[in-house]
């Protein structure tokens, strides 16, 4: 796998490179002009559509639930699939020290949130109670929750705003939390759990599946939980300097690595909201809309013999796709670009998705370019993917399709990129197509032959 991290070129290395060294003219009379080098730039204009991807990867390091709703950009709904986790191996007091329950409390905690502080959303709570989620699944995330749970176990519901405990103005460096407090039928049901469900994980899932957690009204606001868990709080009572004492303690059912935590995304009103104008193109996570570009390989080559001669060898210097954003809209002021972009080849995107992974062959260039908030645009390095492309037989009608996908990267300590995957986070931004008037979507290329 390559991942090249996109670099701007700028067109003053073509003046650089003619201009360079007018001391040495003579030499460069005496050359035959066939071993001279030839050094050219070329403008391509990009063919861009809009691309509605199926779906992302279903497991989420972040677990996102709510909706939100843009004028521009339509409706994204999040949804839980999780399973929570036992303690293996928890054992209660023996009878003799009389446990009894006293709560059984739902938690999921939060640091950040999306769209607006002080709307109102009614989370509901069911259980899972049909087919079971598998662990070793890749699951995506157009998922149907039916096939998981009839949603005919409400487990509770509450109306949740996100800045639940907290005072004054919303602090997104602040852990936050939702509690719901369940009723004292799920809390003797839970208390009253076989021992052989603390035995593993898969005795526990096979006595509690997990919940399916979802929104009924609110459009304003997602949650984005890093961590969600339930707990049941209970006593009990030893004799302690001859006195009774009474012991009060809990025990936790975590949403963690062990079991699964699934993201369900839909836009249900994506197709009607992006199709008013050919002159733009629409950015949005997740899974929402992706550009389609067609690179027109053929026609690149063609150009370049045509001015370098078709007996020569040719290095492309550089290549960069110039991808620019439009005026920010007022109304859709909560909306921040995608912060990175991957280019990949719509070919491989299958596998990409399936996976969070790059298809790792030693063909295989994945580009990245980060978001330029002063140009308000993205600029995309392709020079080894259309020197790779180009130095291949290819026909003169040759295209090569190229999905461009907002992602979000882990980095090591070295600076360098160890992860990518989609955005899941909602962000989006309109660009410029490829027919656009004002500046259409291009390629840039400086290149040389000899």
């Amino acid at each position: 796998m390559k991942i090249i991290k996109s670099i701007y070129l700028p067109v003053i290395s073509l003046l650089l490179l003619i201009a360079c060294d007018q001391t040495n003219s003579v030499g460069i009379q005496i050359q035959p002009q066939e071993d001279q080098i030839i050094v050219a730039y070329d403008t391509f204009h990009i063919n861009s559509t809009n691309y509605y991807p199926e779906a992302i990867s279903a497991q989420s390091d972040t677990m996102i639930l709510g909706e939100f709703y843009s004028a521009k950009y339509g409706s994204t709904k999040a949804e839980l699939l999780i399973q929570l986790a036992p303690p293996v191996g928890y054992k209660f007091p023996d009878e003799a020290k009389h446990p009894t329950p006293d709560s059984l409390v739902l938690t999921m905690l939060y640091k950040t949130w999306f769209g607006s502080a002080y709307s109102p959303v009614e989370l509901s709570i069911y259980e899972i109670n049909k087919k079971s989620i598998d662990y070793y699944t890749q699951y995506l995330s157009n998922l149907i929750p039916g096939d998981y749970c009839d949603s005919s176990i409400l487990m509770g519901k509450r109306i949740a705003t996100s800045i639940d405990c907290t005072s004054g103005t919303p602090d997104t460096n602040t852990t936050k939390y939702i509690r719901y407090k369940f009723d004292d039928t799920q809390l003797n049901r839970f208390f009253n759990l076989p021992h052989e469900a603390y035995e593993s994980e898969k005795k526990f899932l096979e006595t509690f599946k997990g919940l399916y957690i979802t929104s009924r009204y609110g459009n304003s606001t997602l949650f984005h939980f890093n961590e969600i868990g339930l707990y049941l709080y209970y006593h009990y009572t030893i004799e302690k300097n001859g006195q009774d004492t009474i012991i009060k303690t809990s025990i936790a059912f975590p949403a963690n690595k062990e079991v699964r935590q699934l993201n369900r995304f839909y836009h249900h009103d994506i197709q009607n909201i992006a199709t008013c104008h050919d002159s733009i193109n629409y950015i949005k996570s997740a899974g929402g809309i992706y550009p389609k570009i067609s690179l027109p390989l053929g026609r690149i080559k063609e150009r370049i013999f045509d001015k370098i001669g078709e007996n020569r060898k040719f290095n492309i210097n550089a290549a960069e796709i110039m991808v620019e954003g439009i005026e920010f809209d007022d109304k859709d002021v909560f909306l921040d670009p995608p912060t990175y972009l991957l280019a990949l080849s719509k070919d491989e995107y299958d596998h990409f998705i399936a996976t969070n992974q790059i298809p790792q062959q030693t063909d295989t260039t994945a580009i990245v370019a980060e978001y330029n908030y002063t140009s308000n645009s993205y600029k995309i390095d392709i020079n080894y993917l259309l020197t790779r492309h180009l130095r291949q037989e290819i026909d003169k009608d040759a295209t090569l399709d190229l999905l461009l996908i907002p992602v979000e990267l882990t980095m090591s300590s070295s600076s360098t990129i160890s992860r990518i995957k989609p955005l899941t986070k909602l962000a989006a931004i309109t660009i410029r197509s490829g027919k656009n008037e004002y500046s259409p979507m291009r390629l840039e290329i400086l290149y040389n032959g000899f």
